[in-house]
C-alpha cells in the first residue's frame, strides 16, 4: 500500500474528530448542548471496559488516565489553573510513552505496572501541591529570539515533548491506536491553551478511544494478520455488496508446500506477504486471503479483457520479483555493522510463481458462488497446463 494511503487509512477517524472540535472552537457547532458531566464520565468508563474486554492495554491506560484527571479536577478544589495544566501535560507525556508499547492483556504484570505508575503519579501531584508546588509551577525556560526572549513554561515543554514522541512513533510504526493517542495529547494541550473545557476533552477523547477499540476489533475479525489484506470473512461480506457484473479470480502460489519444506516457514510467510502485496497492488480489484496459499480477487464491472490484463500483469510482477533469502553468515542483531550490511546480499535469491483462474458473471453464471466455482475450475486448468499462467473460464 502506498505510504499516503497507509497514513489516510490510520488517520481519517482521528481527523474527523479533530474537524468536529475545530467547528466547536469556531462556534460553528455547540458540543456543550450534547454533553454533560455524566455523559463524559460514562463514555470514559465505556472506553475503559471495552479496552479491558478487547485486551487493549493502551486504550485502558489512556481511559484510566483521563478518568483520573477528569474526576480529580471535579472533586479537588486545589486542582485548577497552572497545576491542572501541569497534570494535562503529564497526561500527554504518559500517552505518548505508552503509544510505543504493544497491546496486551491488562491482567498481567505489564498491566499492573501501568496501573501502579498511574496511581503513583496521582499521589505525586497531590504531594506537589501540598509541599513545593510554587517553585515547580513557576519554572520556565528562557529562549532567546531576535528582539526579545520567549518564556516557555514547564507544561508547554511537556506538551511539546509528548507530541514529539507520539509523532515519532507514528513515523516509525503507524497504527490506529497511535493516531488516537497523538490526538489525545493534542486535546489535552487544547484544554490548557485554547480554553477547551475539560468535559469536552474527556468526551471527545472517550469517543475516539471507543471508536479505536471497535476499529481494532474489526481489523482482527476481517483482516488477515500475516499478509495485511482482508480475510475470507471479509470476502464473504464483500460478496453481499456486488452488483450484476463482476469477475472473480482465484490465485494460488505454485509449489508452495515444496517452498515451505525446502526453505522453512519463515520464507513461506515472506512469500505469502509478497504475493499478497502484489495482488493488492496489481490485481485490478479487491484482494482477499482465502486460505493457506490461496487468494481471491473480486473485480467489479463487465470488462473481462481489462480484468485479465490486470491479472496477467500481476502474475508477471510476482514471477519477476526476486526474494532474497537470509544468509547463514549474516550479522545478527541491530548493531551498526548489521544495519550497514542489510540489503547488500549474501543470501541467495529465489522466485515464486502463481497460477490464476478467473470467471465472470456475464458468462452464464449468476451467483458469486457459481462464479467462484468456475474460477476454481479455471485455476485447475492453469495448473494442468504447466502453472504460472492465467486461465479464464469459457
Amino acid at each position: 500500500m502506498p505510504p499516503i494511503l497507509q497514513w489516510l487509512r490510520y488517520s481519517w477517524l482521528p481527523g474527523l474528530l479533530l474537524v468536529l472540535l475545530c467547528a466547536h472552537y469556531l462556534s460553528w457547532l455547540d458540543l456543550h448542548a450534547l454533553l454533560s458531566a455524566e455523559s463524559s464520565t460514562g463514555l470514559l468508563a465505556i472506553a475503559l471496559f471495552l479496552g479491558i474486554f478487547f485486551k487493549s492495554s493502551r486504550v485502558v491506560f489512556a481511559a484510566a488516565l483521563l478518568l483520573l484527571i477528569y474526576l480529580g479536577a471535579a472533586a479537588a478544589d486545589w486542582l485548577h489553573g497552572d497545576l491542572l495544566s501541569l497534570c494535562l501535560a503529564l497526561g500527554a507525556v504518559n500517552m505518548a510513552l505508552v503509544s510505543f508499547s504493544r497491546d496486551r492483556s491488562v491482567v498481567s504484570v505489564f498491566g499492573v505496572l501501568l496501573l501502579f505508575v498511574l496511581l503513583l503519579q496521582g499521589a505525586g501531584v497531590y504531594l506537589l501541591q501540598s509541599c513545593c508546588g510554587a517553585p515547580v509551577l513557576g519554572f520556565s525556560l528562557q529562549i532567546p529570539l531576535p528582539g526579545h526572549r520567549a518564556e516557555v513554561s514547564l507544561a508547554a515543554l511537556m506538551f511539546g515533548f509528548g507530541a514529539l514522541l507520539a509523532t515519532i512513533k507514528l513515523l516509525t510504526r503507524p497504527d490506529f491506536t497511535g493516531w488516537g493517542l497523538l490526538l489525545c495529547t493534542l486535546l489535552l494541550a487544547a484544554g490548557s491553551y485554547f480554553g477547551l473545557r475539560l468535559d469536552i476533552i474527556a468526551a471527545a477523547a472517550a469517543l475516539l478511544l471507543v471508536a479505536l477499540v471497535l476499529r481494532n476489533a474489526y481489523e482482527l475479525a476481517f483482516r488477515d494478520e500475516l499478509t495485511g489484506i482482508p480475510s475470507r470473512r471479509a470476502y464473504s461480506r464483500h460478496l453481499l455488496t456486488l452488483g450484476r457484473h463482476f469477475s472473480i479470480a482465484v490465485v494460488d502460489i505454485d509449489h508452495f508446500k515444496k517452498l515451505n519444506d525446502r526453505h522453512g516457514h519463515q520464507v513461506g510467510d515472506q512469500a505469502l506477504r509478497m504475493v499478497a502485496g502484489k495482488i493488492a497492488r496489481f490485481g485490478g480489484g479487491r484482494a482477499f486471503r482465502y486460505g493457506g496459499e490461496e487468494f481471491v480477487v473480486v473485480i467489479p464491472g463487465r470488462d473481462r479483457d481489462s480484468a485479465r490484463n490486470s491479472l496477467e500483469r500481476m502474475r508477471e510482477e510476482i514471477s519477476a520479483y526476486p526474494m532474497r533469502l537470509r544468509s547463514s553468515s549474516r550479522v545478527r542483531g541491530n548493531s551498526d555493522r548489521a544495519r550497514r550490511r542489510r540489503g547488500q546480499g549474501g543470501g541467495k535469491t529465489i522466485k515464486t510463481t502463481v497460477s490464476v483462474g478467473v470467471a465472470s458473471s456475464d458468462s452464464g453464471l449468476k451467483s458469486p458462488d457459481e462464479v467462484m466455482r468456475a474460477a476454481d475450475r479455471a485455476l485447475y486448468k492453469a495448473k494442468r497446463s504447466g502453472r504460472n499462467r492465467v486461465c479464464a473460464h469459457n
